[in-house]
């Protein structure tokens, strides 16, 4: 990894978003600042689905160009998110003995018992994406995170597989191949996300993450600091904007906007407006009360966060999430949604935005490049744990001010 920058690259269903980062040592911790970011639409991705793959490549170069001339560097590899209904998951254990003379756990035997519970048999369209470990037992002592180097005869494992389609990710990887783009890896956008915008304590606890996508919304549950749930229902921000259009019958273009601009219409400043409204087929323009906005857009929230909510109670997590709810994704800013959120989950809710980033972190500091900048946080994560981080060597001035303990 050439001096230390990374790229993550957002595949969405109407964006393509790319940041760079790089990664900088203070005192011996490294830390991530965003050097460089784009974003370009794109009509080839249908819930999370490459359905013109001309068009996608295009739009990967336009995104990536435009981060590459805000960062002054070239991007060469990258670390690129996927998601989709495709993607399933299901929750294993893994057992082994440990057959040590002194009964030491070693690293072998934890990749091992991994092994052991990532043994399943997978349709000939499937492959394995993530197996994310979630709690070791060693003889019966539960908790543990990581049980190298402790004394036991028997190790088990609690691990979340995450699966996806062959198909949808070798249609992935030619776009990024033809945009001259190497994948260092890919990343459930579930995971990605969450790196961006939960906090250590919310995962610890219990959290929900529901990240409303244009054409997609992903599901994660969070405890004891592991992934335990993920899922993707094929519902997201175009269905807003597309009910507004046949409700109000306005043009696409216009109802994104006016959707963007006063969301669910529940602010009471603006129940009793009217706003001006061009019609479809060029007719005249008409005026709508805001109150319509609610009518039309609240009941699609209401389905989204419900639909989201069966999905977390039948696998029963819902008094798992402690900490709340966080909603992102480009359509979590909409107005209303976190009342219409708290009302169903009857727990905290919040709008997950990036955090933990340095650099030019005030312009993707919204919900729209959580995921994105979530990719090279897990890639920070990623390289480090694969001891390829690279460590510069430490200056006079760092030196001196170690030394005096600054």
């Amino acid at each position: 990894m050439k001096d230390n920058y990374l790229v993550g690259i957002d595949i969405g269903t109407k964006k393509i978003c790319t940041i760079i980062g790089q990664v900088k040592a203070d005192n011996g911790q490294e830390e991530m600042e965003v050097i460089g970011y784009g974003m370009a639409e794109t009509n080839g991705v249908r819930k999370g689905v490459i359905v013109d793959m001309q068009g996608t490549v295009e739009s990967i170069r336009r995104s990536v160009k435009e981060a590459e001339i805000t960062a002054g560097v070239e991007a060469e590899s990258a670390y690129v998110n996927i998601s989709g209904s495709h993607i399933q998951s299901i929750n294993a254990k893994g057992s082994i003995n440990i057959t040590g003379r002194n009964r030491e756990i070693s690293k072998d035997d934890v990749d091992r018992a991994v092994t052991h519970g990532s043994s399943i048999m997978l349709p000939n369209d499937k492959d394995i994406l993530h197996v994310l470990t979630q709690e070791f037992i060693v003889d019966s002592q539960e908790g543990i995170k990581n049980p190298i180097g402790m004394i036991g005869t028997n190790l088990e494992v609690y691990i979340h597989i995450v699966t996806a389609s062959l198909t949808a990710t070798k249609n992935l990887l030619i776009c990024l191949k033809k945009a001259k783009m190497d994948v260092i890896r890919m990343v459930l956008s579930h995971i990605a996300t969450a790196e961006s915008v939960l906090m250590p304590d919310e995962k610890e606890l219990g959290v929900a993450l529901i990240d409303i996508g244009a054409g997609t919304t992903d599901i994660a549950v969070f405890e004891k600091g592991a992934l335990s749930y993920s899922a993707t229902i094929g519902v997201g921000g175009d269905n807003f904007t597309n009910d507004l259009a046949i409700g109000t019958r306005t043009p696409i273009d216009r109802a994104e906007m006016i959707k963007r601009k006063y969301g669910c219409g529940m602010d009471p400043d603006w129940k009793n407006q009217n706003i001006e409204i061009p019609s479809v087929g060029g007719k005249k323009r008409r005026c709508i009360s805001v109150a319509l906005l609610t009518d039309i857009l609240k009941p699609r929230a209401e389905e989204i966060f419900e639909m989201a909510k069966e999905k977390i109670d039948s696998q029963g997590l819902s008094n798992s999430i402690n900490a709340g709810v966080v909603i992102t994704g480009g359509s979590a800013q909409l107005e209303g949604l976190i009342e219409i959120a708290d009302d169903i989950f009857a727990a905290p809710v919040r709008v997950g935005r990036p955090f933990g980033l340095g650099g030019l972190i005030d312009k993707v500091n919204s919900p729209d490049f959580a995921t994105a900048t979530g990719l090279i946080k897990y890639g920070m994560l990623d390289l480090k744990d694969r001891g390829i981080l690279k460590q510069k060597p430490e200056g006079f001035f760092q030196r001196v001010k170690r030394q005096l303990g600054f």
